[in-house]
């Protein structure tokens, strides 16, 4: 489904509110996914996970009725729509729930971001930075996120330097402090930093990575 903020009436703080849906949706696909657990133990099935994928991007776009005689709509066009989709399809790769670009970011800064990346995505030619949407302005205080965001900022420098023992270690740091939750984004780290071994980047790779899938 796609959802969006600030039209038809105008919404100041629609970065917010986009926020704290997608953070209500993580919380409620938790609460489904303990009763299916529960349901499947009680029937004797095999239970498997349903998890949740969320782009969340901010721009212009083209909104107003749209469509033919046949499917007609009040929806929302462009760019920028195209990028969040992108956002989404990411959610994947990286195994988080929610994952927002820059601009967004940079106009709701109260909640808790950690960025994952220098990312092209599928059908852009320049590196968008990518951030994932961890929690609200409580996590965002809390102490383990502050200790968590400075090791990461610290592990993305020595990364995107090549330092590669560095950031390897610290990887394993960042990790330890996070938890299981952003297990799979250092793993990914790690396998890349694995291939740079091999076959180090050219000299001015800025540390952009470019997507695989949409």
């Amino acid at each position: 489904l796609m959802a969006f903020w600030n039209a038809p009436l105008d919404d100041p703080d629609h970065p917010s509110h986009a926020y704290r849906a997608a953070l209500r949706m993580r919380d409620e696909m938790k609460t489904l996914n303990e009763r299916w657990r529960k349901e499947a133990e009680e029937s004797g099935r095999e239970f498997k996970e349903v998890k949740l994928g969320i782009g969340l991007n901010t721009g212009m776009c083209c909104v107003g009725n749209l469509g033919s005689e046949t499917r007609f709509d009040y929806s929302v066009i462009g760019d920028n729509v195209n990028i969040a989709s992108r956002l989404e399809g990411q959610s994947k790769t990286y195994d988080l729930v929610a994952i927002v670009g820059q601009e967004t970011v940079s106009r709701a800064p109260g909640f808790a971001f950690l960025e994952l990346d220098l990312l092209k995505v599928k059908g852009k030619t320049a590196a968008t930075r990518i951030f994932a949407l961890l929690g609200d302005a409580a996590l965002k205080e809390s102490q383990p996120f502050e200790d968590l965001t400075a090791k990461h900022q610290e592990f993305l420098a020595r990364y995107r330097a090549k330092d590669w023992d560095a950031a390897e270690a610290l990887s394993a740091e960042c990790e330890e402090i996070a938890g299981p939750q952003l297990h799979r984004l250092y793993e990914l780290y790690r396998e890349r930093i694995a291939a740079f071994r091999v076959m180090p980047p050219p000299d001015n790779w800025d540390g952009t990575a470019e997507a695989l899938s949409k």
